[in-house]
């Protein structure tokens, strides 16, 4: 025990005696919990700087993508105008449906009460509100009323857009030149994909900002960017000439019970097309339910072996290298004339024929002994350059170059068969192009579906250069070829085409059709084809007419010639025989030479901009009723005589506005004529069905019948076609 008492007492005491070592242990422990506070600091800013620094904009994105969302403005596509600038595509008000998934509780609450009035099935919402995205489009472009109906449901987060959606007020005329638009507004064909870039504009944007319970504040330090608009475009197309073309093109289907037609209208002068009609046709503003098959251009790009049309090849060389004349004369066989394994055969026997009546009576025979006389290699220049075998270069995509073989693969029989239309594949449009040539006087021109556009102000900008690809024949054996068609309808094949007064120029063609494979030929399926064009001594009009497939009878003369006719009669009453060019002819027309008084212009169908300021060229004064921004009517009427000062009331439309709120009843129509009509039932999306040609004598409905969706209008037209005193031909 006293061992133990000594022990603790010494330890005690050498405690007392080494105060420095408790010291020691209390330092060490206090340097250890400052180490670690320093390095905890060092690392947190550390991670702050990688945060700040190098994470930097990594972080930014994801506040932005929290805080910020980011309203697309779209563009306003632009309008789409035929060559008088009536309007063929325009923009109708609509609304785009989409939601802002952040704010959304349950999806699939949501997407059961969207539903019903997105007209989708709630799987379907559902998959499209799926994913990690903070925004999704629900329905893009739907009517005002089922955006209403969503608007009522006060959904958080559903957000309804105004937008744009195109819309073709005269639907299936011209389809296949406007083409369609997708749900983007994003051109799919036609003229809205080859000139989509003009069309489309640049879409502008704007930011705003959402705080933690998702109210929108004002976020000034991004500016809005303001959307650009589309230019609009002037096309060549002469909106009542396609209308004619269409028309005429459908009843001579009926009439000859044929599967498909093609009709081309072009000015040979200057390469423009006036009416490109392919049926049957299709409704661009119902795309989704027409195959692909029926909405390609086939004017451009199917092929075809054209049949007798081709034989302008072989009669234009030989002329222009001299080799016969129109009176030299051709032994044909009497109607069969074997070569090379082949025999060529006419459709009815000649012996002895001048030259002029082998093109006349269109003797394969004649035409086979001709193209022999020119040679091979000179037959293929010429077929060259007519522009066969290669693109015209129409500013429209998809278009063909056809089939045109070097010399070097033809076999003994394919300068025959070539020479009257057989062994080539060629697109209607280029046939169209060549004839072109021989009716502006050997100038093969590139065609020209944009004619310009318009300017922010409202002035048109118009291309007036035609543009020559090259000189195929001289202006002399030009001439003399229009005079040798001519013939033709005189006393040839195409005797149908012929108007009294009025001097045509023109060919037929008919052509088995090749059977798919491409070996052998149908044995009852034909092209009936006809191309002329008038007056042929100075020609404005040049129209080319192909029905496939017609049962009732399948020859050219019998089948397209007289569809011709009936086109060209109504151009020659619609037009008064008068074609303007630009803004500026019609003007000088307008202006009479009385200077007390000045003939009141119609503008009814124009552009408000473009209406008044031809008007103030005149020195009238302008004054407008409504709003819009094309004009329904005018006071005073077309044609008035006015002191020079006068006062024109404009009465303005909007070309957006629904039928019901732009009118309502069936205006009277008695007295107008074919253009006024059509422009006036356009307008009210009224169908027209038209018979005859001229100044409109009946229509059924009557004036003031209500309108109703899907009506249509009977007008029944007369007219006394002007007689034209024929030149004398020497």
């Amino acid at each position: 025990m006293a061992t133990t008492r000594l022990t603790k007492s010494g330890n005690a005491a050498l405690k007392l005696r080494n105060p420095q070592a408790k010291d020691a242990g209390r330092d060490w422990r206090m340097f250890a919990l400052e180490i670690f506070f320093l390095c905890f600091g060092a690392v947190i800013v550390v991670r702050l700087l990688y945060i700040q620094v190098w994470q930097r904009e990594k972080y930014q994105k994801l506040a932005k993508v929290q805080h910020l969302s980011t309203i697309p403005l779209p563009a306003q596509r632009g309008l789409i105008y035929d060559r008088q600038q009536n309007v063929l595509a325009v923009n109708e008000a609509c609304v785009s449906v989409g939601v802002d998934l952040r704010q959304v509780k349950s999806r699939a609450a949501y997407a059961e009460k969207l539903a019903p009035l997105l007209g989708e099935t709630t799987a379907a919402v559902r998959e499209k509100m799926s994913g990690d995205r903070n925004f999704v489009w629900l329905r893009r472009r739907v009517d005002p009323d089922q955006a209403q109906k969503i608007r009522e449901l006060k959904l958080s987060g559903v957000r309804l857009e105004k937008d744009a959606r195109r819309r073709y007020p005269h639907d299936e005329s011209a389809a296949h030149v406007l083409g369609y638009t997708d749900v983007d507004n994003h051109g799919i064909a036609g003229i809205e994909m080859a000139c989509d870039s003009l069309l489309r504009g640049v879409n502008g944007r704007r930011v705003i900002q959402r705080d933690a319970i998702g109210n929108v504040l004002p976020e000034v330090s991004i500016p809005e960017v303001p959307p650009v608009n589309g230019k609009a475009l002037i096309l060549t197309i002469d909106y009542i000439i396609q209308t004619v073309a269409q028309e005429e093109l459908r009843r001579a289907m009926a009439q000859f019970d044929a599967s498909s037609g093609i009709v081309i209208i072009t000015d040979p002068r200057n390469g423009e097309i006036l009416a490109m009609a392919c049926e049957p046709s299709f409704n661009p503003n119902l795309p989704a339910l027409y195959s692909t098959g029926i909405m390609r251009n086939r004017a451009i790009t199917d092929l075809y072996e054209p049949g007798s049309t081709f034989k302008l090849v072989t009669f234009s060389g030989i002329f222009q290298e001299k080799k016969r004349t129109p009176d030299d004369i051709i032994f044909c066989e009497n109607g069969a004339f074997p070569i090379a394994g082949e025999t060529v055969r006419d459709h009815e026997p000649h012996g002895n024929l001048p030259v002029r009546d082998v093109l006349a009576f269109s003797s394969n025979i004649g035409t086979v002994k001709l193209a022999r006389i020119l040679g091979k290699e000179k037959f293929f220049q010429y077929a060259r350059d007519y522009g066969f075998g290669m693109s015209t270069g129409l500013e429209l995509e998809g278009e063909v170059n056809g089939v045109l073989k070097n010399p070097a693969e033809w076999s003994g029989f394919s300068l025959a068969a070539m020479a009257y239309g057989y062994e080539v594949a060629i697109t209607p449009l280029q046939m169209v192009m060549a004839y072109g040539a021989l009716a502006n006087g050997g100038l093969l021109l590139k065609p020209k579906i944009l004619a310009g556009w318009v300017e922010p102000t409202g002035e048109s900008k118009r291309f007036t250069q035609p543009e020559v690809v090259r000189r195929v024949i001289s202006k002399p054996v030009a001439n003399l070829m229009a005079n040798l068609l001519e013939g033709v309808i005189d006393h040839g094949t195409a005797k149908t085409a012929a108007i009294p007064g009025m001097r045509i120029a023109g060919k037929t063609g008919t052509a088995h059709k090749s059977l798919v494979s491409g070996r052998g030929y149908a044995r009852n399926d034909y092209l009936a084809s006809f191309v002329g064009f008038l007056p042929a001594n100075e020609p404005r009009y040049l129209i080319f007419v192909m029905l496939e497939n017609p049962r009732t009878t399948y020859w050219g003369g019998f089948v397209a010639a007289p569809t011709f006719k009936k086109i060209a009669e109504r151009i020659i009453t619609t037009t008064s025989g008068k074609e303007h060019n630009s803004e500026a002819e019609k003007i000088t027309d307008m202006i009479t030479t009385d200077t007390q008084t000045v003939v009141v212009p119609d503008v009814t169908g124009r552009s408000a901009a473009i209406s008044a300021a031809i008007l103030k060229k005149l020195g009238l004064d302008v004054e407008r009723e409504g709003q819009g921004d094309f004009v329904m009517d005018q006071n005073p009427a077309p044609g008035s005589r006015v002191a020079p000062s006068a006062t024109i009331t404009l009465n303005l439309f909007e070309v957006e506005k629904s039928p019901a709120t732009a009118a309502k009843k069936i205006p009277n129509l008695v007295g107008l004529s074919v253009r006024d009509a059509l422009q006036k039932l356009s307008w009210l999306k009224v169908e027209a069905m038209v018979n005859g040609s001229g100044r409109v004598v009946r229509q059924y409905p009557g004036a003031g019948t209500a309108i109703t969706p899907g009506m249509r209008c009977e007008i029944e037209c007369q007219a006394t076609i002007p007689a034209v005193k024929p030149a004398v031909v020497h």
